[in-house]
């Protein structure tokens, strides 16, 4: 005679058929998440990169800006600018290897921006029959480190108005 056992089995744990099953669906679901992970974080350094090299461009312009309206331009050409400081030093502007320098041709170079690629200077002058100087129009062009884009800044610097006493009556 056959005994019948109805005694149900308990499990203890689970399979190992039902943890491959979770891994897989756990790694098919982390592949697209991954993507947007990693497209993201490059977003993120790209916007941040932009944004400090503007703005250290911007900051060197400021600060030329404000140099320039404190001394005298003493002489300027396209690419350089020769000013005399308030401290009667006489300090050149000028790009050189990538850098925007300013040289005193005395003591070391002060290096005011890196990894600049062009620095242009023009001239704003009155309309004619004056045809006087009024401003400088100051122009520099930098590289992105990451992505190697370029980044413009411009600045304006116009100078304090020179005041012509009006002719008297009879003279």
């Amino acid at each position: 005679m056959s005994t019948y056992c109805n005694q149900k089995t308990r499990r203890h744990g689970i399979s190992l058929i039902e943890v491959i099953a979770c891994t897989g669906l756990v790694a098919i679901l982390f592949v697209p998440i991954a993507g947007v992970i990693r497209a993201s974080a490059r977003s993120m350094a790209t916007a941040q990169s932009d944004g400090s090299t503007a703005e250290e461009l911007q900051h060197t312009l400021t600060w030329l800006s404000q140099t320039i309206d404190d001394g005298t331009v003493v002489s300027m050409n396209a690419s350089s600018l020769t000013l005399q400081r308030r401290d009667a030093a006489i300090v050149k502007v000028f790009r050189s290897d990538n850098q925007l320098v300013m040289s005193d041709g005395k003591s070391t170079d002060v290096v005011l921006a890196e990894n600049i690629l062009d620095f242009t200077i023009r001239t704003i002058v009155q309309p004619k029959p004056s045809s006087k100087t009024v401003g400088l129009e100051l122009e520099l062009v930098g590289r992105n480190t990451t992505d190697n884009r370029k980044v413009v800044e411009t600045s304006t610097v116009v100078f304090p108005p020179q005041i012509i006493e009006p002719k008297k009556a009879g003279k």
